[in-house]
């Protein structure tokens, strides 16, 4: 959805060479690729090129892949720089398009890279737009500030306010999922005026949706209904169905609050209306997003829509259909995270408990029915006893034999006592290893996503290292071979292989965490370093928590004891500490969150981890963890 929305800024900040443009439409691609054949290795062949891979932005994104790499070989055979960073410009719009961002990330940074070397301010400013836009797509919004700062920088020193207003609404978006509304408005509303100064309105619908969604987190119900509204209209007049699916979700949101707000005054002073109507109006717009997400294949935006339903539900006295809308919620981002393990765990653990319940259930009524049965016995001897002495013997021996017959089912009943019991300890067992299986499930979430990261860019650079060892051999069987050419080709060769193994060995590391995680603890002691433990357990934790709620961002301090390292005086068992560690962080976590729903604006959520080494009268030093602070 974020890429659907910000498309239009990002293509606002992209290298585009000085061609012509032949035709329009579908005539203009027939043309160019019945004119390729015909042309030479050329600047025009790379012209033709370049375009034909314009063409399948919104269709093939895998020809448009094939198109960019030919135009950047045919770069690379003529030595021409320029050309060479417009091929790598619209080769990482490719890989965006098919949301490869690691790919596309390396594309940019390629051609950012040629860009600084001819000194091309505006080459610069477009290239490092497009790196801060994928960062901010990867969530990593600190490096995503850093390039989109520079980029609104360049803007500037060229005067070019079109792509100015761009680059401002880019970082307006980047501190509003940062949590920094204030700072996000002062950018968006920066980039609305300029807009408006130049006569531009391309971007309107989507800058009010933006200003509305930020005053709507800072409580400025007003405000932030005058913009949705306005991005609504502009939605509906320009039939944008994904930014529509946008506004309806935040549209839903503020009736929400304002119908549940405590202060009641704007529903009847910017409303106009009563709770009720109020909710049944939010819940008209959540219908909405449903239904528009569903239809776009939108999974995001649909878990938000769901969750904000069941809110609704709830809020106007409908606990079932609120479960219900809650349920759907949760499936709907498990979709999204791909996190069935911990549903089965979660079925599995269940299941047992309902096991357990009715096996002890079973065994009393057992256990009661031969206790009943012994007691009617005895009062039948007893009776008999008493009634004629002529007997006695006879009904001695039948008491003997029943009561034989009893201890023989009260034993049979032991014996399945015991079985049960033998049952019970060992599906306890069982229950022991699916918990720690459901820890691995919460830690899988937040490192799915940090793990495909080094393995794209393992694969990426692997195919990139092969085109280079091809175009080696091919300028080596030339007669007039250029050595200046393949020392360059072996030097982009070397640095990439220094990559995959920078990744690679990441990825390596995420892996061997995950088994340490996950392999039975035998119980041994041994040698620790407690920093490097306290602190990966953290970004797993952090990750964990990001993978279920992509809206929470919190700042991580770690302040790790110098002397507190692999020491042999420390010897802990990782596995535990480690489980440890993750329970203390999630709950750290937890609180932070929940202080956030109610803290005022500009609260930043804030978890220290700090380690050092006390003195101990007992045994000269011992090391202990400071603690865990969330702020």
């Amino acid at each position: 959805m974020l890429r659907l929305i910000l498309i239009c800024l990002l293509y606002g900040v992209t290298v585009v060479p000085a061609f012509a443009q032949p035709k329009a439409g579908q005539a203009r691609l027939d043309s160019l690729l019945t004119e390729l054949p015909r042309a030479k290795t050329d600047t025009n062949r790379f012209r033709l090129l370049y375009w034909i891979t314009n063409e399948y932005y919104y269709s093939k994104s895998r020809e448009g892949i094939n198109y960019a790499r030919q135009a950047l070989a045919l770069a690379r055979r003529l030595t021409w720089k320029k050309g060479m960073a417009s091929a790598y410009t619209i080769l990482g719009n490719q890989y965006l398009m098919k949301s490869d961002y690691p790919q596309a990330l390396t594309a940019y940074l390629s051609g950012l890279k040629i860009a600084e070397e001819l000194k091309d301010k505006n080459m610069i400013s477009a290239l490092t737009g497009n790196v801060g836009f994928i960062y901010m797509l990867l969530t990593n919004y600190s490096q995503a500030l850093i390039y989109s700062k520079k980029a609104l920088k360049g803007y500037e020193e060229l005067g070019d306010k079109e792509k100015l207003a761009s680059a401002l609404s880019i970082v307006g978006y980047v501190y509003s999922n940062q949590g920094d509304y204030a700072k996000a408005l002062d950018y968006e509303l920066k980039s609305v005026k300029l807009f408006k100064d130049i006569g531009s309105q391309s971007l309107d619908e989507n800058s009010f949706n933006n200003l509305g969604l930020d005053y709507l987190n800072m409580a400025d119900y007003p405000k932030a209904l005058t913009y949705l509204q306005k991005g609504l209209n502009l939605s509906k007049t320009n039939r944008d169905e994904a930014l529509l699916t946008r506004v309806y979700s935040n549209l839903g949101k503020l009736y929400l609050k304002i119908a549940t707000d405590s202060n009641a005054t704007f529903l009847k002073t910017l409303l106009r209306s009563d709770k009720a109507n109020t909710l049944q109006k939010a819940n008209a717009y959540i219908d909405s997003t449903v239904a528009l997400s569903k239809e776009q294949g939108d999974l995001d935006y649909l878990y938000r829509a769901y969750q904000t339903r069941s809110q609704i539900l709830e809020a106007l006295g409908d606990p079932q259909a609120a479960f219900a809308s809650f349920k759907d919620f949760i499936k709907t981002k498990e979709l999204i995270i791909n996190q069935q393990n911990t549903s089965n765990i979660a079925a599995a653990t269940l299941q047992y408990e309902f096991d357990k319940k009715e096996t002890a259930f079973k065994f009393e009524q057992q256990l009661s029915a031969v206790q009943l049965q012994q007691q009617k016995q005895q009062r039948t001897y007893l009776l008999g006893g008493m009634g004629l002495l002529g007997v006695l013997l006879g009904l001695l021996v039948f008491g003997y034999t029943q009561k034989q017959k009893a201890n023989t089912v009260i034993h049979q009943k032991s014996l399945q006592l015991e079985q049960s019991l033998a049952e019970l300890k060992a599906t306890q067992t069982q229950l022991i290893q699916k918990e720690k299986m459901a820890s691995l499930g919460e830690l899988t979430a937040g490192i799915a996503h940090e793990i495909q990261n080094p393995l794209n860019f393992v694969n990426n650079f692997s195919e990139v290292s092969t085109e280079l060892v091809s175009e080696i051999r091919d300028e080596d069987r030339k007669a007039d071979r250029d050595p200046e050419l393949i020392s360059e080709l072996l030097d982009d060769l070397t640095q990439n292989l220094q990559k995959i193994t920078h990744h690679g060995g990441r990825a390596s590391a995420i892996v061997s965490g995950m088994l340490e995680h996950s392999r039975s603890s035998t119980g041994e002691k041994r040698p620790t370093d407690l920093n490097a433990l306290a602190d990966e357990y953290l970004k797993l934790a952090y990750h964990g928590l990001k993978a279920k709620d992509k809206e929470f961002n919190a700042e991580l301090i770690t302040k790790l004891g110098r002397d507190l390292g692999l020491m042999e005086v420390v010897e802990v068992v990782p596995q535990e500490i480690g489980r440890v560690l993750l329970n203390l962080y999630n709950n750290a976590f937890y609180a932070v969150q929940q202080k956030q729903t109610n803290a005022p604006s500009g609260y930043q959520p804030t978890v220290t981890v700090s380690t050092k080494t006390t003195p101990s009268p007992l045994k000269g030093e011992r090391l202990t963890q400071e603690g865990l602070l969330p702020l």
